[in-house]
């Protein structure tokens, strides 16, 4: 870990402390209601969030060369394989002949072809076309044209990161994920995490309320009150930007009780690090592990989310599972009051209550995130 990196967090935790009130450089604003419930602009955020990474799987499920992972991911149908040079490639799953998914849903591995099961076209792990039936129908076939469709990849932090959008194959897929990426990897045990107790389930609220709950750390008191927020300072969240991307620093009660020196200070031992990753990637860095939480938007009021618990092993003991379960059980029951007010705000937005949503000026980041994805939004290309 980056030394001046700490010692900056302990100084501005310090400073926080002293003043009563975290070092937030923005203002307050308003959110019209109309951005959590509104169709053509939940369209609008699918196409975006296709251009921009998504983590997709864990790394450690395609172990070895050969093997293979089939998976849909915001509506995308992914073929993801371990090539033989140890990199993972991802594919769209789609035939080049007549567009069919040409390997269900699943995992393998050694694999040494992909046979569509339309017309058994058949695809080399490397996404070449190896093979055509009756080949001499198609005179205009230029074979080595006619692979997989390719996407962008890269493999950071123990994930597969993907780029959706098929024509930004030539991208760079972890340009976005920049120096912010390089810090998470920098942390002991996050540059190749294991992944542990993988689960997805859907919310029933707009992903954007779920966004802006990481944002602030003024619901703590209140709405974690049964559940961590003994651990925390009331309302003491520090945020740095990386462009879109963003770090936060909640603080914890025992920074003040323990009164760290900044020498070989541990900002994991004294707060939660997050890492946010735009538009809709979140990774909550904790004293030895950390979870990951990426939203998969299903429309403007329902939310698909990916959870990963990212640790440093995988667990050889009874004594190592008990821990990691007992860690993984207090992020889903935290998340779960997070997710229930959620919805319990989505349900009210069409009520007319409301024509925005109020943010104070330590939830500063909310609305400064809203305002950069509308402005995404705004500077693409109009849809086909």
């Amino acid at each position: 870990m980056n030394d001046n990196f700490a010692a900056e967090l302990h100084r501005r935790a310090t400073a926080a402390l002293q003043a009563g009130r975290a070092d937030a450089q923005g203002q307050g604003d308003r959110v019209p209601v109309a951005r959590y419930t509104d169709e053509a602009m939940a369209r609008d955020e699918r196409r975006l969030l296709h251009r921009h990474p998504q983590p997709v799987a864990a790394g450690a499920s395609l172990a070895t060369p050969g093997a293979w992972l089939s998976l849909t991911y915001i509506g995308v149908p992914l073929l993801l394989v371990r090539q033989e040079n140890g990199q993972v490639q991802a594919f769209l799953n789609v035939c080049r002949h007549r567009g069919a998914r040409v390997v269900p849903e699943g995992s393998g591995s050694e694999v040494r072809a992909f046979v569509c099961p339309y017309h058994a076209w058949t695809y080399k792990p490397d996404g070449a076309l190896r093979g055509v039936p009756e080949s001499f129908g198609f005179p205009c076939l230029k074979q080595e044209e006619s692979g997989l469709r390719r996407l962008a990849t890269v493999e950071r932090a123990g994930l597969v990161w993907v780029l959706l959008d098929a024509s930004l194959a030539e991208s760079d897929a972890g340009a976005a994920l920049g120096a912010l990426m390089d810090n998470l990897e920098s942390l002991a045990g996050l540059r190749t995490p294991v992944a542990f107790a993988p689960r997805s389930y859907v919310v029933e609220a707009n992903w954007k309320l779920l966004v802006d709950g990481s944002f602030e750390a003024y619901h703590f008191k209140v709405a974690h009150r049964e559940t961590i927020a003994h651990m925390f300072m009331n309302n003491m969240q520090i945020v740095d930007e990386f462009a879109l991307n963003r770090r936060l620093y909640l603080v914890k009660s025992k920074f003040p009780q323990d009164q760290p020196g900044v020498d070989g200070f541990d900002p994991r031992r004294y707060g939660n690090l997050t890492y946010f990753f735009f538009p809709n990637t979140t990774i909550l860095v904790q004293p030895d592990h950390a979870q990951l939480s990426s939203l998969e938007p299903l429309g403007p009021t329902r939310t698909r989310v990916h959870e990963l618990t990212l640790i440093p092993e995988a667990p050889a003991s009874e004594k190592a599972q008990a821990h990691w379960d007992a860690n993984v059980a207090l992020y889903r029951r935290t998340l779960a009051e997070d997710y229930a007010l959620a919805e319990s705000i989505q349900a009210g937005l069409a009520s007319g209550a409301n024509e925005a949503l109020t943010f104070g000026t330590f939830e500063y980041s909310a609305p400064r995130f809203h305002a950069q994805l509308h402005a995404q939004i705004a500077a693409l290309q109009p849809a086909p």
